[in-house]
């Protein structure tokens, strides 16, 4: 963005030009890494956590591969404006994390110590991944009670007393560190991170009163915003099903080329 402000001063078709190559850029880099490197990074990732946490070992999904692809791979695609929410990347974060602390580390990458290796039974490590999950909505929102009863709501079926006090524990030590990272925030060092919180951009300057005389537009403004909400979801599901029709039989090379000729439609669209 600063880049781009200093450069429409003087250009804005030259503005426009790089604003486009470095969105692209960012998120041809997250097509690639859940095509080549770690496809297991690719989605939401609670569906997946949900199926380990209820007895479906998907392949490679806490793999120490999956956990940077999922990393770099978000920050790929919000860094290129891609619509990508905080809640399923975190948790997804949180349980590789969990589950490569449970087993000492990678063994593939020789990245294993055996003085964290302490939970040797399943149970003990589907206890810490649900540890993680909870870890991982507890700092998407700034929430630790949040974070406890989604572990227990949505993605662990079988619970009990002493998992509880493991969930809670991490959740209010993931509360103090997103607190102390915000207050570090608040003190300038975040770039165009501000007083709007950790991860949220900075809305301090906002407007807080309102008139009558808004309701009504406020009211069509949102009605118009659902139609367009409801025709995307239509639309993304027209293509979806497309795509694994037809796209994914023709092998990765095509599927990269594709996603990356639709994101220029896409980012052409949206800026005129």
């Amino acid at each position: 963005f600063t880049l781009t402000f200093a450069i429409i001063q003087h250009s804005y078709f030259v503005g426009f030009l790089v604003y486009i190559l470095l969105n692209l850029a960012l998120v041809f880099s997250s097509v690639y890494i859940v095509t080549q490197f770690a496809p297991a990074a690719a989605g939401s990732g609670i569906p997946e956590i949900k199926g380990y946490l209820n007895g479906v070992d998907t392949h490679g999904i806490l793999l120490f591969r999956t956990l940077v692809g999922k990393i770099f791979g978000s920050i790929g695609s919000v860094g290129g404006g891609l619509a990508l929410g905080k809640e399923g990347p975190l948790v997804h974060t949180g349980a590789c994390i969990a589950s490569l602390l449970g087993q000492g580390g990678s063994a593939k990458y020789h990245l294993n110590s055996r003085w964290v290796q302490i939970f040797e039974s399943d149970r003990d490590r589907r206890d810490l991944v649900t540890c993680g999950c909870a870890a991982g909505v507890a700092a998407a929102f700034r929430a630790p009670v949040g974070g406890v009863l989604f572990a227990l709501e949505e993605v662990t079926s079988w619970w009990r007393s002493h998992l509880m006090w493991r969930v809670f524990f991490t959740s209010a030590v993931v509360a103090v560190v997103v607190r102390s990272a915000m207050n570090w925030c608040d003190s300038g060092k975040c770039g165009h991170f501000g007083a709007g919180g950790f991860i949220i951009w900075d809305i301090s300057g906002g407007q807080e009163d309102y008139s009558y005389q808004e309701l009504l537009p406020v009211a069509i403004i949102g009605v118009i915003g659902g139609l367009l909400g409801a025709l995307f979801n239509q639309l993304t599901l027209y293509i979806t099903k497309w795509r694994r029709t037809y796209l994914h039989k023709k092998g990765k090379r095509v599927q990269v080329c594709w996603r990356y000729d639709i994101l220029v439609v896409i980012k052409v669209e949206l800026l005129l």
